[in-house]
């Protein structure tokens, strides 16, 4: 945890702050803001990397991370393997927890499988290395399509399910 708070005093230490927060999609009042093109950083926890990030403008806020814009995430597990890929354009990496939510256009890619999944908002329970949206999905499973409300899965993607699924199936038979 205290390598979370030297990484963002070292970003905030090394990089342009914008003392002109030009409105702020957050709900939390922060007055300095990290902008780049973009900004990388790297959250890890005992030497093992975590999440490696990248946005346009970064946050700090309650001691969590906001970032905005251009949002692209490589999550990886407890060995160092990379587990999936997130893309957004608002995430919130909640310092206490190293857990994540990230809303707008969410597109989750699994490194494992290569299957995808897309809504607007996902939390990423890092403890429990699980993804989960009570939101409307699409998960695209090898060349199957599912849509649904709500959604569960294990880091790898390899272990889900989707609460309300919508639509049907039909299977031809010969």
């Amino acid at each position: 945890m205290n390598k979370i708070f030297f990484l963002l005093f070292f970003l905030l230490l090394s990089c342009e702050v914008n003392d002109e927060i030009s409105n702020s999609e957050s709900i939390y009042d922060s007055s300095e803001e990290i902008v780049g093109d973009p900004i990388s950083i790297i959250i890890s926890e005992s030497e093992k990397i975590i999440y490696k990030i990248q946005s346009d403008r970064l946050l700090d806020s309650l001691g969590n991370i906001i970032l905005l814009g251009g949002v692209a995430i490589e999550v990886y597990d407890d060995i160092g393997d990379k587990t999936n890929d997130i893309y957004s354009q608002r995430a919130i990496v909640y310092s206490q927890t190293d857990s994540m939510s990230a809303f707008g256009n969410v597109k989750i890619v699994s490194a494992v499988t290569g299957d995808k999944l897309f809504t607007e908002k996902i939390i990423l329970y890092n403890k429990m290395e699980s993804v989960v949206s009570k939101d409307e999905v699409l998960f695209i499973n090898g060349g199957d399509s599912l849509q649904g409300i709500g959604f569960w899965s294990d880091f790898n993607m390899t272990n889900w399910k989707i609460d309300k699924p919508i639509g049907s199936i039909t299977k031809d038979e010969k």
